[in-house]
């Protein structure tokens, strides 16, 4: 894949997030002794440029933010796929740069008379 297919493939995923979704139940005990079992409440944590960030996400939007998570792990190979791409022409532009200073270097120098 090119540099432009990766570019126009990232540009057809929209909304994505990095992160993950936990899922959490409270148990609280009654006055009568029962174990009552409330929620689940629904919290987004990530970690952006070392900060760790955590929110709380309603219910009724859980199920939006787990389909953007998962856009964000396609963004995530997409941007890997344009580093690596990157990275290759650059170690192409490097042996062709490095090939040519050692055809340089190794060349015979002509015989002065």
């Amino acid at each position: 894949m090119e540099q432009a297919d990766v570019l126009a493939e990232l540009g057809k995923i929209g909304a994505a997030r990095r992160g993950q979704l936990s899922e959490q139940w409270y148990e609280n005990t009654g006055k009568d002794g029962k174990v009552r079992r409330t929620g689940p409440y629904y919290v987004l944590s990530r970690c952006i440029g070392g900060e760790k960030s955590f929110v709380r996400v309603p219910r009724d939007k859980a199920a939006s933010v787990r389909e953007e998570l998962e856009r964000g792990k396609d963004v995530a190979v997409l941007i890997d796929k344009f580093w690596t791409n990157a990275e290759a022409l650059a170690e192409k532009k490097t042996f062709l740069t490095t090939q040519r200073t050692q055809l340089g270097r190794n060349c015979a120098k002509p015989q002065h008379k």
